[in-house]
């Protein structure tokens, strides 16, 4: 178990729905970016929705990241509302670098570009779940993602 996990299971060992769940990943999220040096924003939670948690930048670069909990080590598409689609194009039509999920899988995060969730989708139009498989194969660690923006 790396430091950053540990820090996560710290952050809510308890934890009840699964709003409480993702509203407590995306704050230690939040905090582990901070640490390693980002400026972060987690875009609040409105009555209409937001299309995505947290803005992280690094070294003038902009992120925009939507952070996931994942249960049985999968993730299901459909938690992709079509705002946080239009947001991820936008994002990147705005000339910034592709949108990130952050998934959290057993105490473990995992950074997944949305073009590579994308891609995945185009390649296989039946694919309705990505997997823990699909997520390590097309995603990376959160240690290594940072590595790569600093």
């Amino acid at each position: 178990m790396n430091q950053s996990t540990k820090k996560l299971r710290r952050c809510y060992p308890f934890m009840v729905t699964n709003r409480k769940l993702g509203t407590d990943f995306e704050q230690a999220l939040c905090e582990l970016l901070f640490e390693k040096g980002f400026w972060v924003h987690n875009l609040a939670q409105n009555q209409a929705g937001q299309p995505a948690d947290i803005i992280a930048v690094i070294n003038s670069k902009p992120y925009l990241i939507d952070a996931k909990v994942c249960s049985d080590n999968k993730f299901p598409l459909s938690r992709i509302e079509e705002n946080q689609k239009l947001s991820m194009e936008l994002w990147g039509d705005c000339r910034n670098k592709t949108g990130w999920f952050a998934f959290l899988i057993d105490d473990e995060v995992f950074m997944m570009a949305y073009a590579n969730i994308k891609e995945m989708q185009m390649s296989n139009s039946f694919k309705t779940v990505l997997t823990l498989s699909d997520i390590v194969d097309k995603g990376m660690t959160f240690e290594k993602w940072v590595l790569i923006c600093q």
